[in-house]
Order: C-alpha cells, then sequence, then structure tokens
C-alpha cells in the first residue's frame, strides 16, 4: 500500500547561500541544519525566481517562473484565487496544508488569503510588512488577529490597524509562537497526511527599525552577547541560531511522534541574504563568495540553500550540483504523492535525483530571471545577464563564479541563444493562459 508522505518546507527568510556551516559559514556552527543535510542530499546549484520575497513565494506556491507569474515586484497584488497552488494540489490527494509564518504573496490581500489559496490552516504574518515586525501587538490566525502582549509606541496609532513598525513594549517575541504552531500541527496531524508549509521571517529584518538594534531584533543576543560585534551583528548571528534551534526542534518533533520514515524535510530560503537593518551583507560572507544579494540578479540574490532529506529514499550525504529552482518544487510533490503534474508549469520534476536515478534526471535547458528592469539566463554554465539600465553581460559560472569576466564577444553564438530566451521568457501575465484551479484534473494513484 503506498502511504502518502507528510510534506515539510521551512522556507527561511533573506538567508544567505553563505549562512549555514554546511555552506560554509565559517563564524557559527547551524549543527541542525548541516545535520539535516548530513542525512539527506544538500544541492549547490539552487535557485529562486526572484531575488525578493514575495514574487519569490508566488513561484514557489504556483511553478510559474518570474517571466510569467501575476507576481513579479513587491508592489503587486496579490495572487488570482482561481489559480493552482501546492496546497490545493495536494488537497486534492487528501493532504491536511497549514501555513505557518509569513505567508507574504502579493499586496492588499485579504488576511485570510493563505486559506483562499488553499491552505487549511494559517497562523502568522499576511503581509510582508507586517512580517517585519518580531514584537508585533497581533499575528494572525485563518485571517482574524489574535493579539499578543506587545504595546507600540503611543502616537503610533497605525500600528495597531496593519502590525507595521517597532514596539514600545516588548514581550511576545513572534518566532516562539510561530514555532510553537508548528510542531502543534505536526502533533496534531501524524495520523493523517500533511503539508507543513513553514516559513519563519528569521533573519529578515525590521526595516522599520533602520541601522539600531531595532532593525535587527531578537529576544536575546545568546552566546553572541560578548562578541566584539555590533548589537545588530550580533542579532543577525543569534536570528541564525534561532533558525538551527527551530529546524532541530521540528525534526525531533517528526522522530518523537514516529513519522521521520515517512517525512519529507525541505529547507531553504525565499532569496539571497540582506543589507538591511544595520546588518552588512559582507560581515559573515552571507553570500558565500557571490556576487551581489537581495534584489540582485546576480548569483548572491538568487543562488540558495536548498536540502532535502527523505529517509530510505534519499542516500544520506549527497551533494548534487544538479540546477534547479523553485517552480521545480510543485511538479517534484506532484510525481511524490502521485498526483498530476500542472501543465502549465516553468519547472521540472527531480523526484528522480531524490530516487538516486541519475541517468533518468530531466535537465532544465536553462531557467530564467527576472526584477526590476533586470533579466537573467542560466545554461549549464553560462549565463546572461541584462541590468536595469539595458547593460548586457555573458559569464560562465564554472570559471568565474563572482561574475567579473563579461566574456560575450568572445562567445557571441551562446550569448545570442541566451539573449533569445530572455526575449521569449518575458510575457504579460495572461490569466486565459493558464487554465482555472477547477479545470485541473488529478490522478488517483
Amino acid at each position: 500500500m503506498f502511504m502518502k508522505p507528510n510534506i515539510i518546507i521551512i522556507l527561511t527568510d533573506d538567508l544567505g547561500y553563505g549562512d549555514c556551516s554546511c555552506y560554509g559559514q565559517e563564524t557559527w556552527q547551524t549543527e541542525n541544519i548541516d545535520k539535516l543535510a548530513a542525512e539527506g542530499i544538500r544541492f549547490t546549484d539552487f535557485y529562486t525566481t526572484s531575488p525578493v520575497c514575495s514574487p519569490a513565494r508566488a513561484s514557489l506556491l504556483t511553478g510559474l517562473n518570474s517571466g510569467r507569474c501575476p507576481i513579479r515586484e513587491l508592489k503587486d497584488p496579490y495572487l488570482p484565487d482561481d489559480l493552482m497552488t501546492i496546497p490545493k494540489i495536494l488537497k486534492g490527494k487528501g493532504y491536511v496544508s497549514a501555513c505557518i509564518g509569513k505567508y507574504g504573496v502579493g499586496n492588499g490581500q485579504p488576511r485570510d488569503d493563505a486559506l483562499k489559496k488553499g491552505f487549511d490552516y494559517h497562523y502568522g504574518y499576511n503581509s510582508m510588512q507586517h512580517a517585519h515586525n518580531y514584537f508585533p501587538p497581533f499575528l494572525i490566525e485563518d485571517g482574524e488577529k489574535v493579539m499578543l502582549r506587545n504595546r507600540p509606541p503611543k502616537n503610533d496609532i497605525k500600528q495597531w490597524d496593519s502590525g507595521v513598525g517597532v514596539a514600545e513594549e516588548k514581550i511576545d517575541y513572534s518566532p516562539d509562537f510561530i514555532e510553537h504552531k508548528a510542531l502543534k500541527f505536526i502533533e496534531s496531524n501524524k495520523y493523517n497526511p500533511f503539508f507543513l508549509y513553514y516559513c519563519p521571517t528569521l533573519p529578515h529584518a525590521n526595516n522599520e527599525g533602520g541601522d539600531s538594534p531595532d532593525g535587527m531584533e531578537v529576544d536575546t543576543y545568546g552566546e553572541f552577547e560578548h562578541r566584539d560585534w555590533s548589537e545588530n551583528e550580533k542579532g543577525f548571528a543569534r536570528m541564525i541560531q534561532r533558525i538551527d534551534i527551530t529546524v532541530g526542534r521540528i525534526v525531533n518533533k517528526v522522530k518523537e511522534v514516529g513519522i521521520e520514515d515517512n517525512t519529507i524535510i525541505i529547507f531553504t530560503s525565499d532569496n539571497g541574504p540582506h543589507n538591511e537593518g544595520g546588518h552588512s551583507v559582507t560581515k559573515f560572507n552571507s553570500t558565500g563568495g557571490f556576487r551581489g544579494y537581495k534584489r540582485s540578479l546576480h548569483e548572491g540574490g538568487i543562488r540558495i540553500p536548498f536540502i532535502v532529506k527523505w529517509p530510505n529514499k534519499i542516500r544520506p550525504g549527497q551533494v548534487s550540483d544538479h540546477i534547479g529552482y523553485f517552480p521545480d518544487i510543485i511538479n517534484t510533490l506532484c510525481d511524490i504523492t502521485g498526483a498530476n503534474k500542472v501543465p502549465y508549469s516553468d519547472g521540472i520534476s527531480f523526484v528522480a535525483l531524490l530516487n538516486g536515478d541519475n541517468e533518468k534526471q530531466e535537465q532544465h535547458v536553462y531557467i530564467y530571471f527576472e526584477y526590476m528592469g533586470q533579466c537573467a539566463v542560466r545554461k549549464g554554465d553560462w549565463k546572461f545577464y541584462r541590468d536595469s539600465e539595458g547593460n548586457e553581460s555573458l559569464y560562465n559560472l564554472k570559471e568565474d563564479r563572482h561574475e567579473d569576466e563579461d566574456i560575450k564577444e568572445d562567445n557571441k553564438t551562446i550569448f545570442n541563444q541566451l539573449k533569445k530566451y530572455a526575449r521569449a521568457e518575458h510575457r504579460d501575465y495572461d490569466p486565459f493562459d493558464l487554465p482555472p484551479a477547477s479545470k485541473v484534473k488529478y490522478s488517483s494513484k
């Protein structure tokens, strides 16, 4: 009898390629994340589709790349309700789904938008801006405010409505509450297949806090209290440590309730590292030696940590240079659960790779990115990049991982080919080009 595996996606917020020790971080150790990688497969060449949160999250949920997704910039409105998403697909296969943490898909969405997109339960933050605040006056649970004990400044009336800002009285640290709800969801659903989309806001800055310590809000600096760093950098390091601690607790909870062997855990980030909240992206080499960071389509802004653990399916201790990106996740989960693949997805399934059938693994012809006038195409080791001023470059990432040397003049054929791909991928969003969720059929496998 086929047992549908439980699925946990841990999507961190602005975690850089180089922030985990299994990806080269030397200032601290992320022991639980490293262990997850040692027990599964660590990808070296996996990508988000956008260097900022909302478009990236929309792409992950829908399987559409940033040349076709309705959300491509932070100002864009929320997803159409009838667009297919991962939780809608899994619901058709008997899964219970929860989004716990930062939903943050689009602008101006209703507070129950996560439920409209297929999740059975949502707790945490609904909007991107609200999610900046680590000591908010409230969080959102299934579209309703759940009040916390934090208090905004007396003259900050808007914060009571939007949750955006900096608290004057800080009591309840939101990551504690979000983690608790995630562990409770696992415990409550141990007897039926579930999809937990766990989205901590760490290590995103509270942008409303500016360069003060409020820009990197934490409960405590922990072991970093006496380091010879600014308070903001102590806060950043503590945020990474809190992510690692929570990963350990999630893994332990899965073991405790007896479902480890039938649970897939994916660990990743929505985009590259930030340079905000008084934190310097160069302080701890958060980009892992790549050029650029959040908001850039250079590698530092879009290449992300990506780890998958699936006991008895994935051979432990693997490192893969397979080129993949967020639109691949939806098709992979379809293959794993027996659902029909989304016919209009821009991704491929990498389930063959997870199963150890490397020779059968489909490869991308190319992958495409765009954001705020920039666009990029990767094909094998080659990368085409156009900046927001229209300047075009070609890089060989195998020989030039920092994208320093533009070699288009000596490689006109591949340059023109990738440029052609870029022109083809940028399209105006057309809802009539995508079948509504109600028209997508599922197999009963």
